[in-house]
């Protein structure tokens, strides 16, 4: 009888264990975007910039072609550094990677919709 005592005595406690009320889950906040959840300072969101490196090609500065054509980034000139035209979905060798090279990538339509070093 006592065996079974201490069974009925574990049971009830490990029901008693099993009901009690669960501890709050603490919660941290997440970051809102743009700012980084480690040091707290902005982030840079520029979308197509930010995957690579430092903006080696300055890709950042010919942003204003965006939605032209092929024949816009002909008329803009560009001479201080190579350039290349790459249809969205086309394949591009990576045994040609240029990271000073300012890539233009069109649409269907022939509409600029990313630029990028490479």
């Amino acid at each position: 009888m006592n065996r079974l005592a201490k069974f009925a005595a574990l049971s009830l406690t490990l029901l008693l264990v099993a009901c009690a009320a669960p501890e709050p889950e603490t919660v941290v906040p997440a970051a809102p975007p743009g700012i980084d959840p480690v040091t707290g300072l902005p982030v840079d969101l520029t979308p197509g910039l930010n995957e690579r490196e430092p903006d080696t090609c300055h890709a950042a500065d010919y942003q204003y072609l965006m939605g032209q054509t092929e024949a816009a980034v002909m008329a803009a000139a560009i001479t201080d550094r190579p350039t290349r035209m790459v249809t969205m979905g086309g394949i591009v060798s990576q045994e040609e990677y240029n990271s000073f090279r300012v890539n233009f990538y069109t649409d269907a339509t022939g509409r600029i919709v990313r630029i990028s070093c490479g």
